[in-house]
């Protein structure tokens, strides 16, 4: 039975409807196609090339591994949560994959893997094999002949001594030969610790990492941070005692905290960084608090935001046939990175660590709990990254506005600098212009993102300073914002623009159809008037101009194409002619899911005063202090990884 014959719950799941038996015939499905795609030894699976790739692209021998390793964890998962018991899990699976290792790591075999070896794919890829067979080391591993074990050993013992991306990529050779050292075998333990003390260096707190030097914070923190370390530690059967395992237990417990703030209440994660096409395997760090004890969320809550997610993409057509496919929800060039192949949305499997519960678990058993954006709006500052998350109760989205994400130091990428993000808009990838940001227009195209040099978040507000490349100038930026009312209210003050053309923007939406516009003056809106098909909020975003030294031009709409949300976008605009000065000092409104009337009457509310420091906004008899950034104390990460491109390892 797939997924979509399975009964809702409406007392245990009120709010999703699903229970374990969808997880089940979820993961089920997914093996079920991998094992349609596979080779005749079952050691590699070719799935169907996804659009945007070049000619030939996702045949080698490392992505042909990436297929197998990936929905190998999946079919891992599902076996260790089934205690092993032949009859609860996909007929012949053990056998499956017993016979896929051997014929992956015989030497003499057509479907051999390719060699472990500095900043490999293969190595990448390994990582899942070594955890899947860890997971189910009595069911397969134990009965493996000795010939196997050794041949797979030799394989895995590639990845000794050798380096990969100086980021989240460290813990894929410590997973390998820690499970080596579990195994009996020759492991590079030095290697090990090495790669435990080196994420210690990324370690920001709120139970943040950064994904490598600099300030690169992501969903990498949900699926690999938080994960790996624990599995580590079980490999080397680390005592208690050492205290270790307490650390990360503490760290993880203040990330879930925070993290269960970034889902809307249709499930959607929040639409910011690389590799969004893992999708529901932003899951997994709810399950594994679970495992681990870490009480920080709910069993309830836990459940309900992994089965929230994971139906969210389902329903949506993100695995047609079982596949998950090249996008978010269909398949969609637009999100894809690099490193990307065909085999590469299994990285999702992560997201049903849940299955390692028994049935009997409280989170599997507790009812269903509602996210923090379904019970009332919120305001919440995480210190780490440097968001402040905003979430709206009425419509169910949640934003974070930004003032420390900045993404990789040579790419100015619209999944990471941009002023906020949001759980219903996806950022704009169209060069000519730049959703929720402040920045330059000109004939040459939009100015290019330097770095941010500082940020902070405050309880319901935060500010930043960073540089902008307008073609070759440089010209200096400093942003402050706050949440009044629900709404953004922004300054911005740019140094170094005379003769140049400021725009500042809001958010970008998507639709079914065109959008709605309407421009006065200084204002510029965007709406999808109909009611949504699923009967959710429409969709919208609003700027208004409150204050600036030179009058602009006046609103304007750009218009898009289709982003990974829908086939038609907009985005509201205020923008300058040439200016006649160096400085510029803005104040706004922006919105999301609020028309300008709802600005309009949150304007009509307000006082403010331009100081040295910043802006005072006065609302409702109090005062808003929004402060620039007094220092700048992140030097832009000018480390160029070189492992973003065609041919470099993937993760």
């Amino acid at each position: 039975m797939t997924w979509q014959g399975i009964a809702a719950d409406p007392e245990n799941a009120p709010l999703t409807g699903w229970t374990r038996a969808h997880w089940e015939a979820a993961a089920d499905e997914q093996i079920a196609a991998a094992w349609r795609y596979s080779s005749p030894g079952g050691a590699q699976v070719r799935f169907p090339a996804g659009h945007g790739f070049p000619a030939g692209h996702g045949q080698d021998a490392e992505e042909l591994l990436e297929g197998f390793a990936r929905t190998f964890l999946l079919a891992a998962l599902r076996l260790a949560g089934a205690a092993g018991d032949p009859e609860q899990v996909p007929t012949g699976l053990v056998d499956w994959y017993a016979r896929a290792l051997d014929a992956g790591t015989d030497p003499a075999s057509g479907e051999r893997w390719p060699r472990l070896s500095d900043h490999s794919q293969a190595t990448v890829e390994a990582t899942g094999v070594a955890l899947s067979l860890h997971l189910t080391r009595p069911w397969i591993w134990d009965r493996l002949p000795q010939r196997v074990r050794d041949n797979t050993a030799a394989w895995l013992s590639g990845s000794a001594h050798s380096y990969g991306a100086d980021n989240n990529h460290v813990l894929f050779a410590a997973t390998i030969q820690a499970f080596l050292a579990s195994a009996g075998h020759a492991h590079d333990g030095a290697g090990i610790e090495g790669a435990l003390a080196r994420i210690e260096d990324w370690y920001v707190g709120d139970g943040w990492y950064s994904d490598g030097e600099g300030r690169r914070f992501d969903h990498y923190n949900a699926w690999t941070f938080h994960l790996y370390p624990f599995f580590i530690l079980d490999m080397l059967a680390e005592p208690e005692a050492t205290g270790r395992r307490e650390v990360y237990r503490n760290r993880l417990a203040q990330f879930v905290r925070g993290y269960c703030h970034l889902f809307g209440a249709d499930g959607a994660p929040l639409i910011q960084g690389r590799s969004l096409i893992y999708r529901w395997g932003v899951a997994a760090p709810f399950w594994m608090a679970q495992r681990e004890g870490v009480t920080a969320v709910s069993p309830g809550l836990a459940r309900r935001l992994a089965s929230g997610t994971l139906k969210y993409f389902l329903t949506g057509g993100a695995a047609p046939g079982g596949v998950p496919t090249l996008g978010w929800h269909g398949a969609d060039s637009s999100i894809l990175q690099s490193y990307n192949a065909p085999g590469s949305p299994q990285w999702a499997a992560k997201g049903f660590l849940g299955l390692l519960l028994p049935a009997g678990h409280a989170a599997w058993t507790d009812v269903e709990e509602p996210l923090p954006v379904e019970e009332a709006d919120f305001t919440l500052a995480l210190a780490g990254p440097a968001w402040l998350a905003v979430g709206c109760r009425r419509t169910g989205t949640v934003r974070v506005l930004n003032a420390g994400t900045d993404g990789h130091p040579q790419k100015d990428e619209p999944l990471y600098r941009r002023l906020a993000f949001s759980t219903a808009t996806a950022p704009w990838f169209d060069a000519g212009c730049r959703d929720n940001d402040v920045y330059l227009a000109g004939a040459a195209g939009p100015s290019r993102h330097r770095g941010l040099r500082g940020g902070s978040v405050r309880p319901a507000g935060g500010s930043s300073t960073f540089s902008l490349d307008a073609a070759g100038r440089d010209v200096a930026v400093q942003t402050s914002f706050a949440v009044i009312d629900g709404m953004e209210v922004r300054a911005a003050r740019l140094t170094g623009v005379v003769g140049l053309s400021p725009a500042v923007s809001g958010y970008p939406c998507s639709a079914p159809a065109p959008l709605d516009v309407s421009v006065t003056g200084t204002t510029a809106e965007v709406a999808c008037r109909g009611q949504g098909a699923d009967g959710g909020p429409v969709r919208g975003a609003a700027l208004m101009l409150l204050d600036s030294d030179v009058e602009p031009a006046g609103g304007q709409v750009a218009g898009g194409g289709a982003t990974i949300l829908g086939p038609h976008s907009a985005l509201p605009v205020l923008g300058w002619d040439p200016l006649p000065v160096n400085t510029l000092q803005i104040l706004w409104l922006s919105g999301l899911d609020e028309p300008v009337e709802s600005l309009r009457a949150v304007a009509e509310t307000l006082e403010w005063a331009w100081t040295a420091d910043g802006v005072e906004v006065r609302h409702g008899g109090q005062t808003t202090v929004m402060p620039w950034q007094r220092k700048t104390p992140w030097v832009a990460d000018a480390i160029n990884q070189g492992v973003f491109r065609w041919g470099a390892a993937r993760t």
